[in-house]
């Protein structure tokens, strides 16, 4: 799994409840339409009232002259009576609220309603010009009003009475009061039925409104809505209707088309996962991804779960230090070194050995390789795990194939002093039956046999120490005791292959931090193979010396030499090459390699073809 596919998704957006957007457009058309009605209304309502107003203004102007010409001929005649009696008929007509007659001093001097008969009204006759009709509203005992006031003019016929035109212009002031509260019910009447209608036709265009958007918009959103939730989902198969060749047909076709691009890019990320999957799963040793941040482990391959004796997915989504260390939390710092803590950016990186703890409960030793990665899923360390029990099963398998090609030449120097002890001990023998035991015959074999137990003893130390697992921690090795006692082994060897061994040592004892056995090990590898490079004999120089802080083993032949494009793959796992024809493990080089880098050291190697060639091993001294 990749760290993409392992890392935790995003979140969705919560869905919104079905039928928002249906809500949102009633509740919009409802208040524009209404307050659309409502506006129209009102305009309608004061139109209609000032039409009204208007008009019975206009009734009142006519019923003021008709009235005014009554009352001037009645005046003319000085029939006073008649005057009132006109007044308080009028006033008693429907619609008419009170009719009043006033001097142009505001005095009431004719009135319907006894009750304005001596009243002073000035405020109503100031201002008012001859032949101009004047009205307006007023409330009066709860009730409204529309006031028309009719000027009476002076005329020639009476001066006598009124004095002069020019001064006095106006007779008298002729006072209409007319209900209004029919103008008001009328103008509420005709607003409720234009109400009623306006609501009928915004209902029916609401309801048809509302059929158009259900059909073309909102039926349609919601089938793409369904659609996108199944996509979602992952059901990758689902397609909306793009049948309609308006705005929502043309969206849901390039909703089509957009989720056929995403359905191929998803395979294809599908598909590279998958390979890449396989391409973690076919690497030998094992490899995990760990986000930084969490701890999270997000992709393993194969052999990291064989490591631990685990599936994969099972150790995906778990810490780090769970999985493979068994710890509920992060590992102590001052314990091993951690690469999540030590890496902190991209160009860094590190080798550490740690122990990982397996499913049944074993430990497995691990060399871990790792390296930080910026991703989008943030900063990854990505470990490359080396089981190093694998690595020590096939360094000791190695070694007693080697040790078994000793196996002639120990039988030899074990040989040889074994017939020599057995000479000895049938002479003794014989002196002891022949009376013959003197003791400096008899003290001399005993220190010749004392001597070949001691040869015998020293080969097989010698290859004891050869043949024992490393320790885990480096210690402080003497270099020459153990170049020398590994030479000495490959004797016989040698002298079989008419091959000169010499052994050249510093004249100053030399310490290395290593291990013993890794170190007889790599002179024993080196040895074997420049014996291998002379199969037809030759001269072998094994030397030893001091280059400032390291110790230089060189091992030096002079068989046949390596081509360059064989040189450059001689250290490679499984790659031999032997000049005697022989078939080889082709582990011997890369051993050798990995104890030196293992001690911080290098190799190097020099060749000629039909030359020889020589190996340079250098080791730090324990010294510095």
């Amino acid at each position: 799994m990749s760290p993409l596919e392992a890392a935790p998704q995003a979140a969705a957006p919560a869905a919104r409840p079905a039928g928002t957007l249906v809500a949102a457009m009633l509740r919009r058309l409802l208040l524009v339409a209404g307050g659309a009605s409502l506006l129209f209304g009102l305009l309608f309502f004061g139109l209609y009232r000032q039409q009204l107003i208007e008009e019975r203004t206009q009734a009142a102007e006519q019923v003021s002259r008709l009235l005014r010409g009554a009352l001037e001929n009645a005046m003319l005649k000085r029939d006073v009576e008649g005057l009132r009696d006109i007044v308080n008929h009028l006033g008693a007509q429907p619609g008419i609220a009170g009719v009043m007659i006033l001097t142009p001093a505001g005095e009431v001097r004719f009135a319907s309603r006894p009750g304005d008969l001596g009243r002073h009204l000035p405020e109503l006759t100031a201002g008012l010009v001859a032949e101009r009709l004047q009205a307006e509203f007023l409330e009066r005992d709860g009730e409204e009003l529309l006031r028309s006031f009719n000027p009476v003019p002076n005329q020639p016929a009476c001066v006598a009475c009124h004095g002069d035109l020019q001064a006095h212009p106006v007779n008298g002031v002729l006072v209409v009061d007319l209900a209004a509260g029919a103008i008001r019910e009328a103008s509420l009447r005709s607003a409720g039925l234009f109400a009623g209608a306006g609501i009928a036709v915004l209902g029916l265009t609401l309801a048809l409104l509302w059929w158009l958007l259900r059909r073309r918009v909102i039926d349609p959103l919601a089938a793409l809505a369904a659609t996108a939730d199944a996509l979602a989902s992952g059901d990758l198969g689902q397609r909306a209707g793009a049948g309609r060749n308006d705005e929502t047909g043309r969206l849901a076709a390039s909703f089509n088309r957009m989720a056929d691009r995403l359905a191929g890019q998803l395979q294809q990320a599908a598909e590279q996962r998958r390979y890449l999957q396989e391409l973690l799963d076919g690497l030998p040793d094992g490899v995990r991804v760990i986000r930084q941040a969490d701890y999270q482990v997000l992709a393993v391959n194969a052999a990291f779960a064989r490591q631990l004796g685990i599936s994969a997915p099972a150790a995906l989504g778990q810490p780090c230090y769970r999985l493979s260390h068994g710890r509920s939390a992060p590992c102590p710092q001052t314990l091993l070194v951690c690469p999540l803590v030590e890496l902190r950016s991209p160009a860094q990186s590190l080798v550490c050995r740690h122990r990982h703890k397996a499913a049944d409960g074993r430990e497995v030793p691990v060399e871990v390789h790792a390296s930080l990665l910026e991703h989008d899923a943030g900063a990854l360390i990505v470990e490359s795990i080396v089981d190093l029990s694998h690595a020590v099963r096939h360094s000791q398998e190695q070694r007693l194939s080697e040790l078994g090609l000793l196996a002639a030449g120990i039988a030899h120097e074990i040989h040889n002093p074994l017939g020599s002890m057995r000479l000895a001990v049938d002479g003794l023998l014989r002196a002891l039956r022949q009376g013959q035991a003197e003791p400096q015959r008899l003290s001399g074999y005993l220190e010749m046999m004392s001597a070949e137990i001691d040869r015998c003893t020293g080969v097989t130390q010698r290859l004891l120490l050869l043949s024992r697992l490393p320790q885990q921690q480096a210690q402080r090795v003497a270099l020459h005791p153990a170049v020398a006692d590994t030479v000495t082994l490959l004797e016989f060897d040698a002298r079989s292959h008419r091959i000169e061994q010499q052994l050249q040592l510093a004249g100053e004892a030399l310490a290395v931090l290593a291990d013993d056995s890794d170190l007889r090990m790599l002179v024993l590898n080196l040895v074997q193979n420049a014996h291998h490079a002379m199969p037809d004999g030759g001269c072998l120089q094994v030397s030893t010396a001091a280059a400032g802080k390291q110790a230089l083993i060189e091992v030096r032949d002079s068989g046949c030499g390596i081509p360059a494009d064989v040189l450059a793959r001689i250290f490679d796992p499984f790659y031999s090459r032997r000049a005697d024809g022989e078939g080889g493990t082709g582990l011997g080089l890369t051993i050798c390699k990995s104890i030196v880098e293992r001690y911080g050291g290098r190799i190097e190697v020099a060749s000629v073809v039909g030359e020889g060639t020589v190996f340079r091993v250098y080791l730090p001294r324990a010294e510095e």
